[in-house]
């Protein structure tokens, strides 16, 4: 089994509406991401399916023909583990060297600097 928070961005889209609703059936699903993009029904099941497959998402049959969604990777988690992915691949695993880079590239505003200067000040 893959693991269950290696989600593509297309299978990204529809966590993204699980975790705002909490759990919801297909035709919700299609609605949300048709609002940003067409999206085919077939396509979304077949995604549907492989977050299953992954472990990242519970199917549960509600009656006799509706079927409801239900996260199980929480979005915190998701973007804990992502952070760290990007952090090693992109920076050695040093929050510092990305920081560095941010600020350096002035990608940072001065007071997105300050309030990081805060926390760590808070922290000693």
């Amino acid at each position: 089994m893959q693991d269950k928070y290696d989600i593509t961005d297309a299978e990204l889209e529809i966590m993204q509406v699980l975790w705002e609703n909490e759990q919801c059936d297909l035709n919700t699903i299609m609605q949300e991401l048709n609002n940003k993009e067409d999206k085919n029904r077939n396509t979304i099941k077949t995604l549907l399916r492989r977050l299953i497959l992954k472990g990242s998402v519970k199917s549960k049959k509600v009656g006799l023909k509706d079927t409801i969604y239900i996260p199980m990777v929480s979005k915190n988690k998701f973007l804990e583990t992502q952070n760290e992915s990007f952090l090693k691949k992109l920076y050695n695993g040093k929050t510092n060297n990305l920081l560095l880079n941010f600020v350096e590239n002035q990608k940072v505003s001065k007071q997105e600097l300050q309030k990081l200067i805060d926390i760590l000040e808070s922290e000693d």
